[in-house]
C-alpha cells in the first residue's frame, strides 16, 4: 500500500454490552477481488444501532453501511478501478474474517463489485444518502411490485430518509405520502401525487379521500416504529391487495391477517442469509441482480437527475459525517 496511508487507525467497534467506542486498530491490506477505500465521507442511519440491537453484529465488529471517497490502494486481480477513482455504495463485509470492513472508519476493505462511480455532479456526502435508503426503498417496493400502474400507493413519512427514495421509485403510480407541510412542496417534485400534513388528526380520512376509490391498494411504511403502521393498516382497501411493507422486523401476529406484511431490508441484495435477531432470511438471487442492476444505473441516473439524493442535514433527512472534520 502506498506511504501515504497510516498502518493503524482509529475505528468505531461494537462492545459487549451493545454500546460502541472508538479503538486503534490495524489497517488492513486488500485480499484479491478487493479495494481499499479512504472515505471522504459516511452516512448514519436507524440500521446501524438496530443491526446491534438485532444480534447482527457482535463485540469487536465494525459498523456502518454508506461510506464514499476514493480508492486507496488495489487487491489482485481488481481491473475494473484504479486507484483514486470515487467510489461508494453501501455493502456486505469484504471478508468475516476481518475485523474493519465496515464504514465508520477512515479506510476500509470493500469488494470491488458493487461500486458505485460517483459522478463528477455529486458530492462525497449526497452519495452516502443513497445506498441504504434507496436499497430499502427498491427491496419493499419489489416486494410489493404486482402492483397496476396508477394503483394509490401510500408511502411516509417524510421524516424517514427512506421515503423519498420510495416515492421517487413509485412515481409511475400514484404516491399518497405524510409529510410536514414545510416538506410538501419537495415531496411532490419527487413524485408524490398526494402529500397530506402527518400530524393532521385526520390523517387516515385524508389518505382515504386522496385514493379516490375507498382507500390505497399498498403501504410502504418508512418508518415502522410505534403505531406507524396501525395508521397504515387503516388506510387499505377493503376489497384491494392489502399490503404492507415495514422496514424493521415486527410481530405481525397479533395483526390483521387479512393484509399481507412484507420486510423491506437493504441486505436482501447482498447475496447473504441474514438473521435479524431469530427472523431469517434467505438470499434471493433474483433480488441480489435487482440490486446489482440499479447501482450499475445509479451513476447515469445521477448524473441525469432522474435520481436524487437526500438533502444532507440532520432533521427529516440523512446524518452525514464527513471523515476528515470529525474528531477521533
Amino acid at each position: 500500500m502506498g506511504s501515504f496511508l497510516p498502518s493503524i487507525q482509529r475505528a468505531v467497534i461494537v462492545q459487549e454490552d451493545k454500546t460502541v467506542a472508538v479503538e486503534t486498530v490495524l489497517l488492513d491490506k486488500p485480499g484479491p477481488g478487493e479495494v481499499l477505500v479512504k472515505n471522504a465521507a459516511i452516512g448514519q442511519n436507524p440500521g446501524d444501532w438496530k443491526a446491534i440491537d438485532f444480534g447482527m453484529l457482535y463485540a469487536g465488529n465494525g459498523l456502518g453501511y454508506d461510506f464514499a471517497g476514493h480508492i486507496a490502494a488495489l487487491g489482485e486481480v481488481v481491473t475494473s478501478w484504479k486507484v483514486r477513482d470515487r467510489v461508494g455504495r453501501g455493502h456486505r463485509p469484504a471478508l468475516e474474517s476481518r475485523q474493519i470492513s465496515e464504514e465508520f472508519v477512515l479506510c476500509m476493505i470493500a469488494r470491488e463489485s458493487p461500486l458505485v462511480r460517483i459522478p463528477d455532479n455529486i458530492t462525497e456526502e449526497e452519495v452516502v444518502t443513497i445506498p441504504l435508503a434507496a436499497s430499502t426503498a427498491l427491496h419493499g417496493l419489489n416486494l410489493i411490485s404486482d402492483i397496476p400502474k396508477r394503483a394509490p400507493l401510500a408511502g411516509g413519512r417524510r421524516s424517514s430518509g427512506v421515503a423519498p427514495f420510495a416515492i421517487q421509485l413509485a412515481r409511475i403510480y400514484k404516491v399518497i405520502t405524510t409529510a410536514s407541510p414545510k416538506n410538501h412542496a419537495l415531496v411532490k417534485s419527487l413524485g408524490a401525487a398526494v402529500a397530506i400534513d402527518c400530524h393532521a388528526s385526520d390523517v387516515v380520512e385524508q389518505t382515504i379521500a386522496a385514493s379516490g376509490r375507498g382507500g390505497v391498494d399498498y403501504v410502504f411504511d418508512a418508518v415502522s416504529e410505534g403505531s406507524s403502521y396501525e395508521l397504515g393498516l387503516k388506510t387499505l382497501r377493503k376489497d384491494g391487495p392489502r399490503k404492507l411493507a415495514l422496514v424493521s422486523p415486527l410481530d405481525v401476529s397479533n395483526l390483521d391477517q387479512s393484509v399481507d406484511y412484507y420486510f423491506a431490508a437493504p441486505i436482501a441484495f447482498l447475496d447473504l442469509d441474514p438473521d435479524f435477531g431469530g427472523l431469517s432470511l434467505s438470499r434471493n438471487k433474483a433480488e441480489y441482480k435487482l440490486g446489482l442492476d440499479f447501482f450499475e444505473n445509479a451513476p447515469g441516473w445521477l448524473q441525469e437527475g432522474r435520481l436524487e439524493p437526500n438533502p444532507v442535514t440532520v432533521s427529516g433527512t440523512k446524518l452525514v459525517y464527513r471523515v476528515a472534520e470529525t474528531p477521533a
